[in-house]
């Protein structure tokens, strides 16, 4: 049960709902997840992702030569899961408004 009311118009409401339970054994088990990612489409965060992806890739490609070969692939791994995620925040569907179907025939 949610502590604060979903009528009090409150921006902030979702964020005091995370905190309060993020200790919770089993609280967010259920497809909640933390408001920042819950945002419409096309989410502001996912242009974050993806320059930190970029930043990734950049230190892998500029930095990589005096590393361990693992340490180059986790950094371009690293980097291709978080420009993947960035776009899809920024350009994808919002899984809570998908798009009606209609039937043929």
């Amino acid at each position: 049960m949610k502590k604060y009311p979903a009528e009090d118009n409150d921006p902030f409401r979702d964020v005091k709902d995370w905190q309060d339970h993020r200790y919770d054994p089993g609280y967010f088990t259920g497809g909640n997840i933390h408001p920042l990612l819950k945002a419409r489409r096309p989410n502001k965060y996912g242009y974050v992702l993806i320059l930190s992806g970029l930043g990734f890739l950049f230190f892998a490609a500029f930095f990589g030569r005096d590393s361990f070969w693992i340490e180059v692939v986790l950094q371009i791994a690293m980097a291709l899961l978080l420009i993947a995620a960035g776009v899809k925040l920024v350009k994808g569907t919002d899984p809570r408004h998908p798009k009606m179907k209609t039937k043929k025939g």
